[in-house]
């Protein structure tokens, strides 16, 4: 049992234990038999890698342990640094470039592998690791048996090839993920969230000068943040393609320094970088083999360590950074802005909130808001903010300020104009909060393929008279966005940081399409205290019946006539003559156990038979069904997804939560995502029952609970 004052379960101090597998326990149970750890959860077989098999009997997978590799085998051989990581035969570039960037922060990287853990005696074959994953931190404990081919390691290795914590590392990451497979192909901002728990973005580089950009990235790096960079492939045969300056196309470098040099009598701005492979370098100006270094001082040399080697490392100028890559990515544990040069005014703390979610196809999964029939059915949540920021010098601008067109006239005739568009700036400023708001899709890595779907969120404001209710169809028709993540993107993660004045608001996260299946994560930063209310609010369901339209003739006469003919001594029918009538008089049969539950939701003292004046009721109610089942049918599929059935239903005058439709679509629907004309007619009549029930219910507790608590559970008999 966990003691009181134990810290929370999936902090960094008290990880939550993947696949409940203890380390200090599995390590003492080890040295207690005199045995090596073999771990059956991430077995050393084909399944692990994730991949198929190469059918040459000559490139068969071996797994054998570091001393069985290397005769002189350590796990950490004097400090960890950049040169210990090269990538082997998997496309995981973007996370060995993030790992190279870990190296550089110690305090980081002891998070990510904990100390005191080598191959020496007593040596028991098994390491853990910990990895951020959606809001907990988890510890992940690996053996050391590794795949080896042809006598060398298959993936991550040491350039010195007897080193072995980079690869133990990629074990771990690769067993949370699901293989090593799984690891091919990705985004390098997804290992450095995974690797600090922290917020990644990306800066287009064209977007500031080379010495600008040197000093947020000098500045960056000061803060602990991981940082890396890429040349954009244009196109799939580009990806790889080396340049004539020796830089590979679409591959992800980690940025490990940055430093000036002396050139004479000018300053040169240079940035340190890596390349995950271990070889290949940039070969212009400031490289390992140019003639600058020549001329250059031994102490200078000395001061920011240069090693002119083929290990991957090499410098580059700020000027030809800026001319040969497209993108820096970051990676900072706390959101504070990419502007901010000045180390010491950046000590502003930051509160955060979280919550998972899903898209449940038919329930939840509503789609972008080009689909505003089942947009406003999305996972909806409340963010309260109570307070504008107290800092108020923060210079950067959002997408959603650029549209200031209210000018505001303060009497400040001697200002120029933009003096005075100035002031208004920093007067709206001073009166939001700055947020930040991330979405996560979680587990699309499966085996050997990605699958991530298009992802985005938009904020609304809540205006007071609906705060805390649920927000209709038409609230979101009539209402545009405040705040937006930006275009869909097919990404495990979108952000945005915003300035909303204090308020209340509603967080819509969604896929682009409706009825795509997903698990996310929601997070948001503010400097100010926020509340960030629960997934989906619970609507209260309620049923007001709507009248149906009066017996036409017809059908009067069709009642009189069949009762005339087919009711028995007590002038009643049965299900099968009911069932007859009602097809007769409707376009889609109505099975029989469609009309078995009819009779018993009407008001018949415990028989199974109908009298005239309820089967003209009856054949009202049901014509007056068809024709909102035909409305709702848009596309006369003759049938109806949760989202239809969720209108449909308001027509009738039944107002559901979503647990109750998705409920009723699965109980109803045997499972489908259409619901055919009988099932609506079922769910209809199965729901009347159970409404009337509850407001005939005395029990006080049982009201007390709620119409939600009843419907879901009687609606599962």
């Amino acid at each position: 049992m966990a003691s009181d004052n134990q810290a929370p379960l999936g902090s960094m101090e008290n990880p939550r234990k993947f696949l409940d597998q203890d380390f200090d326990t599995l390590l003492e149970e080890c040295l207690k038999v005199g045995k090596q750890f073999s771990d059956p959860t991430f077995p050393a077989e084909q399944k692990s890698i994730g991949m198929p098999e190469d059918p040459n009997p000559a490139k068969a997978i071996k797994w054998k342990r570091p001393k069985e590799i290397s005769g002189d085998a350590v796990f950490v051989e004097d400090a960890t640094g950049t040169t210990d990581i090269c990538q082997g035969q998997l496309g995981d570039c973007w996370l060995l470039a993030a790992l190279s960037s870990l190296t550089v922060h110690p305090q980081l990287f002891g998070k990510v592998v904990p100390s005191n853990q080598t191959l020496a005696e007593p040596y028991a074959g098994i390491f853990h690791f910990r990895f951020w994953q959606y809001g907990e931190w988890v510890e992940v404990v690996v053996d050391d048996r590794l795949p080896v081919r042809e006598g060398r390691l298959l993936f991550s290795f040491s350039r010195t090839r007897n080193e072995f914590w980079s690869a133990l590392v990629e074990k771990a990451y690769a067993k949370l993920i699901g293989s090593y497979g799984s690891l091919k192909g990705g985004n390098i901002s997804e290992g450095m969230e995974d690797f600090t728990g922290g917020i990644a973005y990306s800066v287009p580089v064209s977007s500031r000068t080379p010495a600008v950009l040197w000093r947020s990235l000098s500045a960056a790096l000061t803060r602990g943040s991981l940082l890396s960079c890429f040349i954009q492939a244009h196109s799939h045969q580009e990806v790889g393609q080396v340049t004539a300056d020796g830089l590979v196309k679409g591959h992800a470098y980690a940025i490990t320094d940055t430093e000036t040099v002396k050139a004479g009598t000018s300053e040169v701005l240079l940035l340190r970088l890596r390349n995950p492979w271990g070889f290949i370098e940039f070969c212009g100006s400031w490289s390992d083999k140019c003639k600058e270094w020549e001329d250059m001082d031994k102490s200078e040399k000395e001061r920011i360590e240069l090693k002119l080697q083929e290990d991957g490392e090499f410098w580059i100028s700020a000027d030809d950074f800026s001319k040969t890559f497209d993108v820096v990515e970051l990676c900072s544990v706390s959101p504070d802005s990419f502007e901010e040069v000045d180390t010491s005014t950046s000590g502003s703390t930051w509160t955060i909130s979280e919550h998972k979610g899903s898209w449940v196809p038919g329930s939840s999964a509503g789609g972008s808001r080009r689909y505003n029939k089942s947009f406003w059915k999305n996972p909806q949540f409340q963010l309260v903010l109570r307070e504008q920021d107290q800092d108020e010098e923060e210079e950067e601008d959002d997408e959603e300020d650029d549209d200031d067109e209210d000018k505001i006239d303060d009497g400040g005739e001697a200002m120029t104009p933009e003096e005075k568009k100035k002031a208004e700036k920093q007067k709206l400023r001073a009166k939001h909060c700055t947020v930040l708001v991330e979405l996560l899709q979680k587990n699309r890595r499966q085996q050997d393929k990605i699958h991530f779907l298009y992802i985005g969120f938009h904020v609304y404001k809540v205006p007071p008279e609906l705060q805390g209710v649920c927000l209709s169809q038409n609230f979101f028709m009539t209402n545009r966005p405040v705040g937006r993540s930006g275009p869909y993107k097919a990404q495990r993660g979108v952000w945005r940081k915003l300035r909303l004045a204090p308020g209340n608001y509603i967080i819509v996260g969604s896929t682009y399409r409706p009825n795509q299946p997903g698990e996310f994560f929601v997070r948001i930063f503010s400097k100010i205290r926020n509340t960030l209310g629960v997934q989906d609010f619970t609507c209260s369901s309620a049923y007001l019946p709507v009248s149906a339209p009066p017996v036409s003739p017809e059908d009067h006469t069709k009642v009189e006539s069949t009762f005339d003919k087919k009711a028995g001594s007590d002038d009643r029918l049965d299900a099968n003559e009911i069932m007859k009538l009602l097809n007769s008089v409707v376009d889609k049969d109505l099975p029989l156990e469609t009309c078995r539950q009819i009779i018993f939701g009407e008001d018949t003292e415990g028989r199974s038979t109908l009298s005239r004046e309820q089967a003209e009721t009856l054949m009202s109610n049901l014509r007056n069904l068809q024709s909102i089942f035909i409305k709702f049918d848009e596309d006369s599929s003759g049938s109806m997804n949760p989202f239809e059935l969720n209108m449909a239903l308001e027509a009738v005058g039944m107002q559901c939560d979503n647990k109750v439709v998705q409920l009723m679509s699965e109980r109803f629907a045997a499972g489908e995502l259409q619901l055919p004309f009988h099932s609506f007619v079922s769910c209809v009549t199965r729901l009347r029952k159970l409404f009337a029930l509850f407001e005939a219910e005395t029990n006080q507790e049982v009201k007390d609970r709620g119409i939600n608590v009843w419907l879901l559970q009687f609606l599962t008999l």
